[in-house]
């Protein structure tokens, strides 16, 4: 239920509305729109959205004029946005922030942050931060770390899963993959070497992407780690999809869809109460599809920039999707864009074939059968799969190579609450924070 007091200042605020940042235009066809959340925020940095007690909210991280990283927020009803609350930060500089819906129903949010103090690479600290909403309001900010690198985290709703370093050492040799609760108490750590990032989470199953560019799917029970063929690869709703070689594969237990997209390097599944929505895209182009349950409909495309980094949500049958663009590849500098899209009522779904999309857990296998085709990804499309850069460059050009081994793997037993974390996942660029991390003091904000 909306808090009373939550509903109120929203429409206090919404009456005094006019963020410069989220100028809404106008587009076609009818009934769409498009937004600028902002035009400060730079590659390398997460950014979150999901829909939570009717409103849609989207955090990202903006750089203040002394080049200290921030997190801001908008909460969008309907086309109609305001300033977002925010929890009352305490650090030298937040970033990434990741949005996750707990068990208990709570929101939750978790970021980077960088603590008070003077830092060089050799003794650079970033804590995983955290707060939960009540009320419309955030409430105390908790460590979820108290030393170390967060470089990477995503959440289930059940745990939180953070690739982690002792001490930073930018060759990722050291890295751990933790399982945490949302209070900060570790239930499992594997020490799983050269780890670049966490592209999805569900009930003890983590893909985790590699410094080359691969991915694997871990068992945090076992310690099982099975390399998955993918440019892309997370869990939407508990759904594990992957893409490759223009094929994106919904696996659902034991059933499978598979959608062929030849024309895209990339696309993720987002689960609706009328089948599936697709997001597509390749370097310049992010197409909006319908999978009804036979057929593959077209909804919308739009011109993006040549490196884009999409997110999504769906509520009351629109689609929030937004993604950031790259502007200057020499620094980083891009904005964040927001469509909001409508989204057509299918007549003709199969029972059959929507039985694969349906997000239920009766199964106890997953069956990461691939194809043997090779393909090489641009910088532009891999980064976009982490959803921030490397955390060497942010304008890296090496290719990225994909595993060729798949085999079947026993899923855990433990009672998550599905939710769609393939926009939770963040991974820290250590280089795009240093301005901020060797500042004396927190600067203006």
């Amino acid at each position: 239920m909306r808090a009373a007091g939550s509903w109120l200042l929203f429409t206090v605020l919404t009456m005094m509305f006019a963020l410069t940042t989220a100028l809404i235009v106008n587009a076609s066809p009818a009934n769409s729109w498009v937004t600028i959340i902002t035009n400060n925020t730079s590659f390398g940095y997460g950014y979150s959205i999901t829909s939570y007690n009717g409103l849609i909210y989207i955090y990202y991280t903006e750089l203040t004029s002394s080049g200290v990283a921030v997190v801001r927020g908008l909460v969008f009803n309907g086309t109609a946005a305001v300033k977002a609350p925010l929890p009352v930060f305490n650090d030298l500089g937040e970033a990434s922030p990741l949005l996750v819906e707990l068990g208990n129903g709570s929101l939750m949010m978790i970021w980077a942050g960088v603590p008070m103090g003077n830092y060089s690479l050799s003794n650079l600290t970033i804590l995983l931060q955290a707060s939960v909403m009540r009320n419309g309001s955030w409430g105390p900010v908790v460590n979820l770390t108290t030393s170390g690198d967060a470089m990477s985290y995503a959440s289930d709703g059940e745990y939180v899963y953070l690739v982690y370093e002792p001490k930073l050492t930018l060759t990722y040799n050291n890295t751990i993959l933790e399982e945490l609760t949302p209070t900060g108490v570790v239930v499992r750590a594997l020490s799983i070497p050269r780890v670049l990032g966490i592209t999805g989470a569900w009930n003890g199953l983590v893909i985790v992407q590699f410094i080359n560019g691969t991915y694997a799917l871990v068992n945090m029970n076992t310690g099982v780690v099975e390399p998955i063929k993918a440019s892309i690869a997370g869990f939407s709703s508990g759904l594990l999809y992957y893409f490759y070689n223009g094929t994106l594969t919904v696996v659902n237990g034991t059933q499978r869809l598979v959608i062929s997209l030849p024309i895209y390097a990339y696309a993720f599944p987002v689960a609706w109460s009328h089948g599936l929505v697709i997001i597509a895209w390749r370097p310049g182009l992010l197409s909006v599809f319908n999978w009804n349950g036979t057929t593959l409909q077209p909804i919308r495309n739009y011109t993006t920039a040549f490196t884009i980094i999409p997110r999504a949500s769906i509520i009351d049958n629109t689609l929030y999707l937004a993604w950031f663009g790259l502007v200057n590849i020499t620094n980083g500098h891009g904005s964040i864009y927001m469509a909001i899209q409508p989204l057509p009522h299918p007549t003709n779904q199969s029972t059959t074939t929507t039985t694969t999309t349906t997000i239920t857990t009766t199964t106890t296998t997953n069956n990461l059968a691939t194809t043997t085709s090779s393909v090489n990804t641009s910088t532009s499309a891999s980064t976009s799969t982490v959803t921030t850069a490397t955390t060497t460059t942010s304008s890296s050009t090496s290719s990225v190579t994909t595993p060729t081994t798949s085999s079947t793997l026993t899923k855990p037993t433990h009672g998550a609450t599905p939710t769609w974390v393939t926009a939770a996942v963040v991974v820290i660029v250590v280089v795009v924070l240093i301005v901020a991390l060797l500042m004396s003091r927190r600067g203006s904000r």
